[in-house]
Parts: C-alpha cells; sequence; structure tokens
C-alpha cells in the first residue's frame, strides 16, 4: 500500500472516530421522541453542565446528527452536509451539543478532504472532557497526514508535534516529522529530528533507512555544516556503501584545501580499489602520478585497465597520453629488465624502503605473495621517510586481495596521525570499505 493509501484509511478511521462516540440516553430519547432535554443556559460553566446534563442531546438536535452521522457512514456525503447546515442552525447548543456537531463536521471534513475544516473542527471537538486521549492521538495523527498529503509540510510538521506532545508513539510519524521540517526547508529541526531517529535505530542494533542518513547529510550540508555533512555521508557508507554514495565522500576528500600532494596517489588508489573511475582523464592522472613516484609498473597498469575499461580509446594513444604512455612504457620495461637484481641489492641496504617498492613492483606483476612478502619485509625493516604512506600502498595491495583483517590491522597503526593533510579522512574510509559486507 502506498503512503498516500495508508493516510487514506487513517483519514477514514478518524472519520468514524469524529462521527461516533457513546450512546448517552439523549440519542435514544430523540429517537423516541422523549421529551427533550432544556438547553444550558448561555455563559453557564462547565462545572454548571457536569453530570447527566452534560451528555444530553435534546431531540430537535439529536435526531438531525442522527441521520448524519448514518448518512455519513453510507458516504453521502452531501446529505449528511445538509443535515449538518440544519442542526447548526438549532439555538442554544449546550456544550456537549455542539462537541458532537463538530466531530460530525469533522468526520466530514476527512471524508471531503478539507484539511482546514477538519482542523478547526478537532479544535473543537477536543474541547471539554468528552473526546478519549486516544481519539485525540488518531485526530492529530490524521489531520497530520493530510496536511503532508497536501504538501503544506510546515503545518504538517506542527501537527506531527502536537501529535507526539498527546501521547502518539507511532515511529512512522516521527520518521514523516523528519521529512516534513526537511521539505519545509527547516533544515536545522530536519537534521535534529533526524539525527534523533538514527541514534534511537542504531541503540536498538538497526540498521537507519538509506533515506533518513541521505536527508541527513543532505541538511547539514545546506546547514553548512562541513563536519555534521562529513559525518553524515560516513554513516551512509557504512550502512550502504554503494558506488552512488561513495563518490560524494571522495568528492569531499579531494576538495579538501591543501590536499597533501605526496597523498594523491593514496586518494586515486583508494578510489580505484572502491568505486572505479568514470573519466578517462583519472586513468590518465594516475598513471602520471605513478610514474612520477617510481612506480612505472603501476602506471602501465593502470592505463591497461583505463583501456579495458572503454575509458581509454584511440583517439587518446595520440597527443600527450601517448607520450606519457610511451614513457611510462620504456620505464615500465626498463624496471622489469633489472628487478630481480634489485630486489636482491634492496636487501642488503639498511632502510627498508627499496626492498618495499621493488615488492610493491613483484606484487603489481601478479607475484602477489612474493611482492607481499618483500612489502612486509622491507617495512618491518625500517622505512625511515614516508613509512606511513608505504602502509597505506600495503593496505591497498591487501584490500585488492580481500585480505581484510590484515589490511585493518595496518591501518590500526595509522589511527590519529593528522598530517598528511587527508591522511585522518583516507585511513577511516579504507576502514569503512573494508567492514563492507
Amino acid at each position: 500500500m502506498t503512503k498516500k493509501g495508508r493516510w487514506v484509511r487513517r483519514a477514514l478511521a478518524c472519520g468514524a472516530i469524529l462521527a461516533t462516540t457513546s450512546m448517552p440516553p439523549a440519542w435514544a430519547q430523540a429517537e423516541s421522541g422523549a421529551p427533550k432535554q432544556a438547553a444550558n443556559p448561555a455563559g453557564a460553566s462547565s462545572a454548571a453542565v457536569a453530570g447527566e446534563s452534560e451528555l444530553t442531546v435534546r431531540p430537535e438536535i439529536g435526531l438531525l446528527l442522527r441521520e448524519a452521522q448514518r448518512l455519513l457512514g453510507e458516504k453521502m456525503n452531501q446529505e449528511a452536509a445538509g443535515k449538518l447546515v440544519a442542526a447548526e442552525a438549532v439555538a442554544d447548543k449546550t456544550p456537549y451539543e455542539q462537541h458532537i456537531l463538530a466531530r460530525l463536521k469533522g468526520a466530514l471534513a476527512v471524508a471531503t478532504g478539507d484539511i482546514a475544516q477538519a482542523a478547526q473542527q478537532y479544535e473543537l471537538a477536543s474541547q471539554g472532557p468528552w473526546l478519549k486521549p486516544a481519539d485525540k492521538v488518531v485526530s492529530l495523527q490524521v489531520i497530520a497526514g493530510m496536511y503532508y498529503n497536501a504538501k503544506n509540510y510546515a503545518e504538517a510538521s506542527a501537527w506531527i508535534v502536537r501529535y507526539r506532545q498527546a501521547g502518539g508513539d507511532d515511529p512512522a510519524m516521527n520518521r514523516l516529522l523528519a521529512q516534513s521540517y526537511y521539505l519545509a526547508a527547516d533544515y536545522a529541526n530536519a537534521a535534529q529530528a533526524l539525527e534523533a531517529e538514527i541514534g534511537k535505530a542504531s541503540a536498538l542494533g538497526q540498521t537507519p533507512s538509506e533515506r533518513q542518513l541521505l536527508l541527513l547529510a543532505d541538511a547539514r550540508s545546506r546547514l553548512r555544516d562541513d563536519g555534521g555533512h562529513a559525518k553524515a555521508l560516513e554513516m551512509v557508507v557504512r550502512y550502504y556503501p554503494s558506488k552512488a554514495n561513495w563518490r560524494p565522500l571522495l568528492g569531499r576528500l579531494w576538495a579538501t584545501p591543501q590536499l597533501a600532494g605526496r597523498l594523491q596517489l593514496d586518494v586515486f588508489r583508494f578510489q580505484l580499489a572502491s568505486v572505479g573511475f568514470s573519466q578517462g582523464s583519472d586513468y590518465g592522472q594516475m598513471a602520471e602520478l605513478a610514474l612520477q613516484e617510481g612506480s612505472a609498473i603501476e602506471a602501465a597498469k593502470v592505463l591497461e585497465q583505463g583501456y579495458a575499461a572503454g575509458l581509454l580509446g584511440s583517439a587518446d594513444k595520440a597527443g600527450d597520453l601517448k607520450r606519457l604512455g610511451d614513457k611510462i612504457a620504456r620505464s615500465a620495461a626498463e624496471d622489469r629488465g633489472t628487478l630481480e637484481k634489485d630486489v636482491a641489492r634492496a636487501k642488503t641496504l639498511p632502510d627498508g624502503l627499496a626492498m618495499f617498492n621493488y615488492g610493491f613492483n613483484l606484487f603489481q606483476l601478479g607475484q602477489t605473495e612474493r611482492g607481499l612478502a618483500q612489502m612486509e619485509q622491507g617495512l618491518a625493516k625500517g622505512i625511515a621517510r614516508n613509512s606511513d604512506l608505504a602502509r597505506l600502498r600495503l593496505v591497498a595491495a591487501y584490500a585488492q586481495l580481500d585480505q581484510r583483517d590484515k589490511a585493518t590491522q595496518l591501518l590500526s597503526t595509522l589511527a590519529g596521525k593528522a598530517e598528511p593533510v587527508g591522511l585522518a579522512e583516507l585511513v577511516r574510509y579504507w576502514n569503512l570499505w573494508l567492514r563492507r559486507p
């Protein structure tokens, strides 16, 4: 059933609640022709009309109200409206008669979709002691839903707040409140309501809805709350790690002011592993960075992937990309030709960086186990400069082989580090990606 269908069903229920009441003696007297009850004097206090007289309806109005109730039940709204107009014209109505009239007029308003009238009649019907608390809650819920369906989101949120204050606890209404705030452009209240609902779900071990998380992220963005926006986006990918959800988060990382230049290749590695590239230029930029950092074999592999993905075509084989490709091919060929000698020589060096780099080349060439062992040994030997970036490369290698435990353990050694700029975010993103189902 659609959301609108559910609200129609609730509206009908509300109409029944507004239309029905207990069957006091006055109703029976009205139908049997028994003597009418005396009207309450104008200006009488509620105490003065308490007791039996409070639950009585005079025959001249009771007959009209009873008939209107029957017609409403038979969906003869126009005829019911005529009876209610006649009842309205009866003079000196008691508070209880006014209450019953308001309930029936409210039921008619719900049936005809007249939200303003339904709300007005609810206000009248809720005065006095006759409308039960449970009936008030349902009435408030339906009026809020009617406003929501009419796209009057400010009124919808106001009535949902009243519903909650009256004791309403339908979880669907809490979600509708957040959406109403959001659609009314009240982003501060929307974010607060969404965070409350997401917090409840998390506390119960439940998964927040993707819509809630996305709305929260957008609300925080519209509030220019950079930290809140980032936190919300990370919650989105934690629970719903689709490529579409990851892209805004990666976009934020690339837009980070002063993102360290030496970290950009690692960002590309993460992007390639997580969501991939959507443009040929991404392959070209990553390949160029890899070449600059001495990873010509990796650069050649990246270009191969770009052509295989169809994002680099024959037109890209000319001009700057061709010259870059030729340079990468020459450098990669040289590295492959001397790799075994380089590996042997690296083992004699006191610093483990060369051993690590040559292990990375072996890994890129498909010698994964041997390459990983070299990288691990190089890291264990000790790397004097940029050892954190070496760890990130090893994490990428582990992730490529789906060795998540090893990758996560290695990432734990990078936790809490803020330099270079972007490292903390990249570590969090790798952790989030590795925890995906």
